[in-house]
């Protein structure tokens, strides 16, 4: 990873420059280079005892305006701190912060979409529902927990894991990825995301529940998700049947969709 800021030729690298005169050039007001220095981001060269008066190098110049970048960015201070101790971690850093925010944008395009929808005054998106009987299976699992607005980033996160302990156990996964949500929501969901494996050593298992279940594919963003919920609960309902959780996600493969399940009882 390189990076260069741009620095006048009048201006030895080796210069010292008093804060004032460094925040002019790095264009960034002078109590930001003190909250980085507080923060252990970017220090003067040097601190006049006496006069308590901060120096820095011309060369730090570099420093600073990639930290102003980083920041603008989202990028936490903690994370900074590896990007700017450069090598491998530097790297790791840069590519998780890039998955980040490709998190973020996928996020803001569904909900533009949703607000296109809303603009227009479409219909709710119609839903093919099907009434079959889910077999007991057993699955590996890892559990989660999250406040209810970070539910989707949990997901994401034990996919992860119970992706690498499926790897560490020397097993490969057989079908979708999925996940367990309860019927009533609270403040904080828990669940567990799951995988068919083709083999049992070394991993949590679990026996998905089965039995007469509704089921729906939907394929829209996470932002409409609810409206399939509707039309499964309503075709519950018009069976006159009573849900029982938990309900069962299923993650098809790209642009294919979420299936929904949802059991009940008549």
């Amino acid at each position: 990873m390189r990076h260069a800021a741009v620095v006048s030729d009048a201006v030895p690298l080796d210069q010292h420059l008093l804060i004032g005169e460094f925040a002019q050039r790095c264009r960034l007001p002078v109590s930001t280079l003190r909250y980085y220095d507080r923060i252990g981001l970017l220090s003067p060269a040097e601190v006049d005892e006496a006069s308590g008066y901060r120096r820095y190098r011309a060369e730090q110049l570099a420093t600073a305006e990639l930290i102003a970048r980083l920041r603008t960015l989202g990028v936490a201070p903690g994370q900074i701190a590896q990007v700017l101790a450069g090598g491998e971690a530097a790297s790791s850093t840069l590519l998780r912060e890039r998955r980040r925010v490709s998190r973020e944008l996928e996020r803001s395009q569904r909900q533009l979409a949703e607000l296109d929808d809303l603009l227009a005054a479409e219909t709710p998106a119609r839903y093919t529902l099907t009434t079959a009987e889910l077999t007991e299976r057993q699955v590996a699992v890892q559990a989660f927990a999250a406040p209810f607005p970070d539910q989707e980033t949990a997901v994401l996160r034990a996919i992860g894991e119970l992706r690498a302990a499926i790897r560490r156990a020397g097993h490969r996964r057989t079908g979708s990825w999925g996940g367990t949500f309860p019927l009533d929501l609270a403040d904080t969901v828990e669940g567990f995301v799951f995988a068919p494996v083709d083999g049992y050593g070394g991993l949590t298992m679990v026996v998905l529940p089965g039995g007469p279940a509704v089921s729906t594919v939907h394929r829209g963003g996470l932002d409409s998700l609810a409206l399939a919920y509707l039309a499964l609960f309503a075709e519950i309902d018009r069976l006159g049947g009573t849900a029982q959780g938990p309900v069962l996600e299923e993650y098809l493969p790209r642009g294919e969709g979420l299936r929904l399940h949802i059991r009940f009882t008549r």
